[in-house]
């Protein structure tokens, strides 16, 4: 049990130091510092820097959909209102610099694109098809899309996030992003 709860407090102290620092500039002896626990702790739960750093992203991504899911099910609505609902939720998690810097700066150059995109599809499946599955449950549309459209909305929302990233104003960028968003999802569900 005291194993367990050393990784949980490792990974916390990884997350808040990678975010803040980026992976470059947090090594596991900050993480173990960070962590109250040695390096050798670090090293039994871990395999090495690189492993520690797919943990952090991976409970950073967690948290995210844990965050998006509760606010979508807050709502009776389960269909194109819970597609846009959870797309603004994402965006609002991803305007966190810390978030910006773990999962999509440090995220593919320190796992490579492959890793990177596997990890992210967690993401696609559970947040994007979770959606989609309701809105064809209501017969808006055909089931054997849903794989597809959740790919395009997911390529959309983080197209969007990178604009937002290279913008010289965040705030428009954001607001256009979203209305974007919005506008591609409501289109993609008009049942023709």
């Amino acid at each position: 049990m005291e194993s367990t709860s050393n990784s949980i407090k490792i990974v916390y102290a990884a997350q808040k130091l990678f975010a803040e620092r980026g992976y470059s500039g947090a090594s596991v002896d900050d993480v173990a510092s960070e962590a109250g626990c040695t390096k050798g702790a670090v090293y039994h739960s871990f395999k090495d820097k690189r492993e520690l750093f797919r943990a952090a992203c991976v409970a950073t991504l967690d948290k995210i959909i844990e965050h998006v899911e509760d606010t979508t099910t807050e709502t009776d609505e389960h269909t194109v209102d819970e597609i846009v609902t959870g797309g603004d939720r994402l965006f609002d998690a991803y305007e966190d610099p810390r978030v910006r810097r773990l999962l999509l700066i440090d995220g593919p150059s320190v796992l490579g694109i492959n890793e990177w995109n596997m990890i992210q599809e967690r993401l696609r499946v559970e947040l994007g098809e979770h959606a989609l599955h309701h809105v064809a449950d209501e017969g808006l549309i055909d089931r054997s899309l849903v794989p597809m459209m959740a790919h395009l909305l997911f390529g959309a929302f983080s197209q969007g996030v990178l604009q937002i990233m290279a913008a010289h104003n965040p705030q428009d960028a954001s607001r256009l992003a979203r209305a974007a968003y919005r506008k591609l999802a409501k289109g993609l569900l008009v049942n023709e």
